[in-house]
């Protein structure tokens, strides 16, 4: 038993220490290659958990490499736009001057509802008050309300 609470304690301050250098972004706010590591960083530090046979190695060398790519990732995408823009992909107007863009919606596979929802979560409850709605590459919505007499 005091192996496992050991190999527990470990692997805590390695996956710990791990998100640590990968940043400060909350889950919400994770772009998908951050999420895909954050989770194959989670099923992996669990295996030596679980089995107690599995040497503790099997799990922080795949964690270190998880972590070094996402900081790999991260220099890269500082230095290079065109990297970070097929990484992480670039905004996306789905509202652009007032006027909505079906094509984008289609392509983000975006409902009228979802936008409206998400409008309302910005206290926002009629779409014609947006001069501009943005999904972001984090999935979040950003929107520029219309100036009072704008049409």
């Amino acid at each position: 038993m005091t192996i496992i609470v050991l190999r527990s304690v470990i692997i805590y301050l390695i996956v710990v220490l791990a998100v640590r250098i990968m940043g400060k972004r909350q889950l919400g706010e994770l772009n998908p290659h951050e999420f895909v590591i954050t989770i194959l960083i989670s099923a992996v530090a669990t295996i030596p958990i679980q089995e107690s046979s599995i040497p503790l190695s099997y799990s922080i060398l795949p964690i270190m490499v998880f972590v070094s790519f996402e900081v790999l990732e991260s220099a890269i995408s500082m230095k290079s736009e065109f990297f970070r823009n097929m990484i992480d992909g670039k905004p996306i107007y789905i509202i652009k001057n007032g006027k909505l863009q079906h094509k984008e919606l289609k392509r983000l596979r975006f409902t009228i509802d979802d936008l409206n929802d998400a409008l309302r979560q910005k206290d926002i409850f009629d779409i014609n008050e947006v001069k501009n709605a943005v999904v972001e590459t984090n999935g979040s919505l950003s929107v520029q309300k219309k100036e009072e007499g704008e049409g």
